[in-house]
């Protein structure tokens, strides 16, 4: 909604048209819609979302506190340490089918299985197998080595856990027509929580089954309720949203995705024509995964994948990933 709405007011002035060209609009822009749709939760907060917040402390209120552009210059210093990079892989329409096909085969319920659940799960797999290496290289690889991958999580302590955190929109979870015109976020997280002992295993069909489910089942815990928790549940305090950036920094076993593959940007026009191509912004924050679509003359996916260099290396020749998906750059 927000996007088209985007493009049709950059056309317009593209063509120097005046603002009262723009015409009226019934796109809803304010936040507070979601909070009056949405309804109050009917238990604790804690009881729901204690596995999503973490506990205020001075230095996430203190980051909170500083301007935007005070904070964005801390990191861009701290991120100096770090080797990061981008990387961008395809993954076919074809290859995708025949992924949910062998979960469907090798599992035994009958929850419905989605595109998304079988790619976060190759990407959880191969990412996993990626980051453990990428640790162990930097083991005892003297002291600057170490301030800089502690700082971005890869000297952490080993966890049995590999975490994922993934937005999910409510609009079709939460029927109601206003939502229909609201332009801005509609996403809350949601968080898979995979055994590492099984993510390290080699990655055959029962191993990809048995992850995929484990989206499925987190995805399928995204009720009324649980929405209703995260929209109207909790006391929005203002270092809320940096938490998880302090204190959860040392902890490599994670991944932030974001799946727009079902976004409909190959039909937006900001006057030069619809775009041949959809790519990833030149972040610099690691372990982080966003998921766009293909053109439609290619189809499938691409997933553009930031962390350290060592990492996405790792993940260029793991031997599961180079049978699913090709390298782009």
């Amino acid at each position: 909604m927000f996007m088209h709405r985007w493009a049709e007011i950059n056309k317009l002035l593209a063509a120097d048209s005046t603002v009262t060209d723009f015409g009226v609009s019934n796109v809803v822009h304010s936040r507070s819609i979601l909070e009056r749709v949405v309804p109050m939760p009917q238990e604790p907060p804690l009881s729901l979302l204690k596995k999503m917040y973490i506990p205020s402390g001075y230095v996430s209120r203190l980051v909170a506190w500083l301007s935007p552009g005070i904070r964005g210059r801390i990191l861009e210093c701290i991120q100096t340490f770090a080797d990061i990079s981008i990387s961008c892989f395809h993954v076919s329409r074809e290859t995708i089918d025949k992924l949910r096909q062998s979960v469907k085969k090798n599992s035994s319920t009958n929850l419905r299985i989605s595109d998304n659940d079988v790619l976060m799960a190759a990407i959880t797999i191969a990412y996993t197998q990626s980051v453990l290496k990428h640790k162990s290289e930097y083991a005892n690889t003297g002291l600057a080595s170490w301030l800089k991958s502690s700082l971005f999580g890869s000297n952490s302590k080993n966890s049995s856990t590999f975490v994922s955190t993934i937005a999910a929109d409510i609009r079709h979870r939460i029927p109601n027509s206003d939502l229909e015109t609201y332009s801005g976020n509609s996403a809350i997280s949601m968080m898979v929580h995979s055994p590492i002992e099984l993510l390290q295993m080699p990655a055959s069909p029962e191993v990809l089954a048995q992850v995929a489910l484990g989206v499925r089942k987190s995805t399928n815990e995204i009720t009324s309720e649980y929405i209703a928790q995260v929209i109207n549940g909790g006391d929005a305090e203002s270092d809320v949203v940096f938490r998880p950036l302090v204190y959860n920094a040392g902890v490599a076993e994670k991944l932030m995705v974001t799946n727009l593959s079902r976004f409909t940007f190959y039909t937006t026009d900001f006057g030069w024509g619809v775009p041949q191509f959809v790519a990833q912004t030149n972040t610099k924050f690691p372990k982080v995964a966003k998921l766009f679509p293909a053109h439609p003359s290619k189809g499938g996916v691409f997933i553009h994948l930031v962390d350290f260099a060592s990492t996405l290396q790792h993940m260029r020749v793991n031997s599961f990933w180079t049978e699913i998906s090709d390298f782009v750059y």
